[in-house]
């Protein structure tokens, strides 16, 4: 999933997540907003593009519905085009910085020098060296340990204003927003709520980005510092030579061979002899042996952090950079939360097809709306309710009533009445020969609940008789009832 269409629905979240506020959308608005995203994307649905990417199409477009029926301020619309990555002042603020730090560092030790023993520049190499066996033991590891977890939380929990403080101190400086404006408003929490989310969320892409902007920093105090050695060597004449109170000469000979080897395996030049380093021992322009050396030794240095730094690190950023565009297209959702389970069945029961039959029931309104909450918590929100008309009591199973391919049968039963044998066991036998395993039975409880409502242990006693019948007379289907009461359904 792209972060632009992420982003959106981390926003959705935080508004349908948010205190109740006159200026969003109430969760009945959003149950229908869910209802018009299944019905927008039901043609496209059944192309043959994965689910995946199908549930992703649903939860953005259902997303833009809920922000568009969002009465937001310009203020707070503005903070759902933040992104949660580096800016790009901050990448050109690092790379100035190291630049002038690799520039200054060379400039101030001594500029009339070309030490072969600088402390400066083989420190950046070194350095550079164990960042790279540090990367890649850090690699192998990632590479046992197999895939990260996806980032969180997305949980509506309370206290989210405080949270967000917390673990976003640095995200919420980028807030346009007035603090007495929101201050105490659960906008303000919601806005929190965003933040600390799409924060979260984002947090493998800014690694990655801030990754590239290290190894770019890396590169450009290299840089800095080859500037600076050139730059010098423009109107001073470099004198060559090392010294050292505790190392002899073969000591620096051997340390030197190991430091250029890279430069001498690409020029395919033969080590330095120890006459050679000899010859360089001391400051005295006349042991340099050579008006050329400083030059030599000027681009042997240049060629050393090109191929130990430059070189390395740019293609670290570049790989980096990659990485980062990548993360920002495949971004993942907890989606084993409960606020995308419910919008999963949701999806899922955008194909679900159920025709039910009252018995000796007859359908108000208010049962009407009972039987769609019912549908809606157990097979999603775009489930489809086809009532059929009431089948009167003793009345047998209507023969224009067969079983269909992708579509499910339900047989509702008043729990009011009293289970018979040679009614309402017939009827289930009926329903068991000519609709087979595409059958349901379901109970109507409400109305002997609402009859008995001091009287619990009697309308658990009135469950247990039914669920039992249903499961006596419907054992070859392996039918098991369900009780659909008002209050549940509104659960």
């Amino acid at each position: 999933m792209k972060a632009s269409a992420l982003r959106d629905i981390v926003f959705a979240h935080a508004i349908e997540t948010a205190p109740p506020h006159e200026a969003l959308p109430t969760a009945a608005r959003c149950d229908a907003i869910t209802q018009e995203s299944l019905h927008a994307l039901g043609k496209s649905s059944r192309s043959g593009e994965g689910q995946r990417a199908a549930f992703a199409a649903f939860l953005q477009e259902r997303a833009l519905r809920v922000i568009a029926a969002a009465q937001l301020s310009a203020e707070i619309r503005a903070l759902r085009q933040h992104a949660a990555g580096v800016s790009r002042w901050a990448v050109v603020s690092v790379l100035a910085a190291a630049f002038a730090l690799g520039y200054a560092g060379h400039a101030i030790t001594d500029p009339h020098r070309v030490d072969l023993l600088s402390p400066s520049l083989i420190a950046v190499v070194l350095w550079n060296l164990l960042v790279y066996v540090l990367l890649l033991l850090n690699g192998l590891r990632g590479l046992l340990r197999g895939k990260p977890a996806a980032a969180g939380p997305l949980l509506p929990a309370r206290g989210a204003t405080a949270a967000a403080s917390s673990g976003a101190a640095g995200w919420l400086q980028k807030l346009q927003l007035k603090r007495s404006q929101l201050a105490g408003t659960g906008l303000r929490r919601m806005a929190l709520s965003f933040e600390r989310n799409w924060w979260q969320l984002n947090q493998r892409p800014r690694r990655a980005q801030w990754l590239m902007c290290l190894h770019l920093g890396a590169a450009m105090l290299a840089a800095g510092a080859l500037a600076s050695l050139w730059v010098t060597g423009l109107t001073r004449a470099y004198l060559v030579g090392w010294e050292s109170t505790f190392l002899a000469p073969s000591v620096v000979q051997a340390c030197l061979n190991l430091l250029f080897a890279p430069v001498h395996h690409l020029l395919g030049t033969a080590p330095w002899g120890l006459d050679e380093i000899r010859a360089l021992q001391g400051w005295m322009p006349g042991g340099l042996g050579h008006p050329t050396e400083g030059e030599r030794w000027v681009q042997r240095y240049t060629l050393l952090l090109g191929l130990t730094v430059l070189a390395p690190r740019l293609l670290l950023a570049l790989w980096q950079a990659l990485r980062a565009r990548w993360l920002a297209n495949h971004m993942e959702l907890p989606l084993q939360q409960p606020y995308f389970q419910k919008l999963q069945r949701d999806w899922a029961g955008r194909a679900t097809v159920l025709q039910l039959l009252p018995y000796s029931l007859e359908i108000t309104p208010q049962r009407q709306a009972a039987l769609q909450r019912h549908v809606a918590l157990r097979y999603g929100a775009g489930a489809q309710l086809k009532l059929l008309p009431t089948l009167a009591y003793g009345a047998t199973l209507p023969s224009s009533v067969e079983a269909a391919d992708g579509v499910q049968r339900v047989l509702l039963l008043n729990m009011a009445a009293t289970p018979e044998a040679e009614i309402h066991g017939e009827l289930l036998s009926q329903m068991q020969r000519r609709w087979g395993v595409h059958a349901d039975v379901w109970l109507w409880a409400a109305d002997f609940a609402a009859r008995n409502t001091g009287a619990v242990a009697r309308v658990r006693e009135r469950e247990h008789l039914w669920l039992e019948f249903v499961r006596q007379h419907a054992r070859d289907a392996g039918l098991a009832a369900q009780v659909v009461t008002d209050e549940e359904a509104q659960t």
